[in-house]
């Protein structure tokens, strides 16, 4: 499905942001809000790209179609490497504005400010409308605010985002440049009877995100909508859905073998990995690829763990599933993934959820149609592990 087609089809009058939402983001340079240091990564590492020390450097980098990276580790050294701020690519923020389709005069709140490229877009969009944009850190924020003097109607907020973003119904529509495992509840209150929210969904199943773009019904009481097919959107984690590392699991003994059914198609289809990964939310999926190739660029192994205790490995030639610990884990993957194709092995943009406070469903086809309720999900915030429906 075409993300842009169908944003026009859900809100009369949107044509005018479709036609002219890339033309907003060229008057919006993407190089007046990158920062002076950036971050590339080679050799293994990130590496800092100065513009006072190399200028042609940087604006090669600055000048590419794709994501960058401003922010590693909250700009502390000798980290993990985990990114923490970054400027999307001219193709994925045209896509996120024309599926949001905002209307003129109206208050969107964003989630993921990083330098305040697409706030001051959103500007433009709203012609005399209303920005709040919810910064990751304070430290982010005030980076955000120097870029942003210009556009004074732009708020830049940090912390928690319910929080910031006060009452319930403030927005018509809301815009999310990070990624979520499951969309929050206090993000669609947020937000008024019939509008919309745009944002990325990426199971930890591995894989990129997924466009999703609800409508919040009359009553307030849920957003229902459906994911888009292409593009897959760059992006990085909200921070509390950050999939945990797990709890290293000895591989002593001999681990419970048995056998894997269509271990080839486990990782292949965008649309099985998000059906699984939504049906089972506490798993997080690595795909390794070995010296035995099969068809093509076919994986060699996967590596499955819950975040506890529990851990499988899948030898796609085989194809067999070894497991440690208590839970049977490949069994659970490909019971979701088996799921999938009783289904009919539906695509991306055949598939829809409806978010309720306590219920979150996933649906084929249309809200009436066959449908899954979601397993609760467990979120990190700070060093608390706390369940989210």
């Amino acid at each position: 499905m075409n993300a842009r087609v169908e944003a026009g089809s859900l809100r009369p009058g949107s044509g005018h942001v479709h036609q002219h939402a890339g033309d907003v983001l060229t008057c919006d340079r993407r190089q007046d809000f990158v920062p002076n240091v950036i971050r590339t990564h080679r050799g293994g590492r990130w590496r800092r790209v100065d513009r006072s020390k190399n200028a042609g450097e940087w604006a090669k980098f600055v000048h590419r179609s794709e994501m960058l990276v401003f922010d590693v580790d909250d700009g502390g050294e000798g980290g993990p490497g985990i990114v923490t701020g970054v400027i999307p690519s001219k193709q994925d923020a045209t896509a996120r504005l024309a599926a949001l389709a905002p209307v003129p005069g109206t208050a969107v709140a964003e989630i993921g400010t990083d330098c305040g490229w697409t706030a001051a877009s959103l500007d433009h969009l709203l012609q005399g409308g209303r920005v709040v944009t919810v910064a990751d850190t304070e430290r982010l924020a005030e980076i955000a605010r120097q870029r942003l003097r210009p556009y004074p109607r732009v708020r830049v907020v940090s912390g928690p985002q319910a929080g910031v973003l006060g009452p319930a119904g403030s927005f018509h529509g809301l815009l999310s440049h990070r990624a979520v495992r499951r969309v929050p509840w206090e993000w669609v209150t947020r937000v008024r009877p019939g509008g919309r929210l745009c944002l990325p969904v990426r199971p930890a199943l591995g894989g990129s995100s997924t466009l999703l773009v609800l409508t919040v019904a009359r009553d307030g009481a849920s957003a229902s909508g459906r994911f888009h097919a292409e593009p897959a959107p760059q992006t990085v984690w909200l921070r509390e859905h950050r999939p945990g590392e797990g709890t290293a699991v000895e591989s002593q003994g001999s681990p419970r073998s048995s056998e894997a059914l269509d271990a080839r198609d486990a990782h292949v289809r965008p649309a099985a990995r998000l059906f699984a990964g939504l049906l089972r939310p506490d798993l997080r999926m690595q795909v390794v690829r070995g010296v035995a190739q099969l068809e093509g660029d076919v994986a060699d192994r996967l590596r499955i763990h819950d975040h506890q205790v529990s851990r499988a490995v899948v030898f796609l030639h085989s194809p067999r599933i070894y497991e440690w610990g208590p839970r049977d884990l490949g069994s659970d993957l490909f019971d979701a993934l088996g799921q999938w194709h009783a289904a009919g092995e539906p695509e991306v943009e055949q598939l829809g959820v409806t978010i309720r406070e306590t219920e979150h469903t996933l649906w084929l086809g249309a809200p009436d149609g066959p449908s899954w309720r979601l397993p609760e999900l467990h979120t990190i915030t700070g060093e608390v592990e706390r369940h989210a429906t």
